[in-house]
């Protein structure tokens, strides 16, 4: 099996569109180069320096290009829709597969819910009153009782067992 030859046109384009968007979502939009080892071979090829997630920040930050809340909600939306179509549709999908899709409704759902200041964090503090120490101190005395009824429960046991092996060795002889 050879290798791939690509057309100085096809690397050209690649290049482009990765230093957009970053070499891994180019390689997933244009399906070539098969490995992120070609791609930065073709930068270093060409003297130019692979982008970089700051590289990628900085133009977005340069072309004012950033998402606002609604936007994320549509997006967030649209995830949920998706998977809840893809569960609905699809009777092949295995017990791996289902767990992943409801991860991704979870997680869209909890992006909604902070964007619109439903978070679900709960915050609460607790100070212990009289009850809380009557109830903690019944559950050491049950905690206590239980010990030593299995203490003495071993040691009946091991009274039985030595009595046992006393009068077998006795009739032995």
């Amino acid at each position: 099996m050879g290798y791939s030859k690509y057309t100085d046109e096809q690397i050209n384009q690649f290049i482009d569109i990765s230093q957009e968007m970053g070499i891994s979502p180019a390689m997933r939009y244009l399906n070539y180069p098969g490995s992120y080892h070609t791609a930065s071979k073709w930068f270093t090829m060409r003297g130019l320096e692979l982008p970089n997630i700051d590289s990628l920040k900085q133009m977005a930050r340069n072309m004012g290009v950033f998402y606002s809340d609604k936007e994320k909600v549509i997006s967030a939306q649209a995830v949920i829709d998706r998977a809840v179509e893809k569960l609905m549709e699809d009777d092949t999908l295995l017990a791996d597969d289902i767990n992943k899709l409801s991860n991704a409704i979870h997680k869209a759902i909890q992006t909604i819910n902070l964007i619109e200041g439903k978070s679900t964090n709960i915050n609460e503090n607790r100070s212990k009153d009289g009850t809380d120490l009557a109830i903690h101190d019944l559950i050491n005395e049950a905690k206590m009782k239980n010990e030593m009824k299995k203490n003495n429960i071993v040691k009946d046991n091991f009274t039985d067992i030595s009595t046992e092996y006393s009068q077998d060795t006795t009739t032995q002889y």
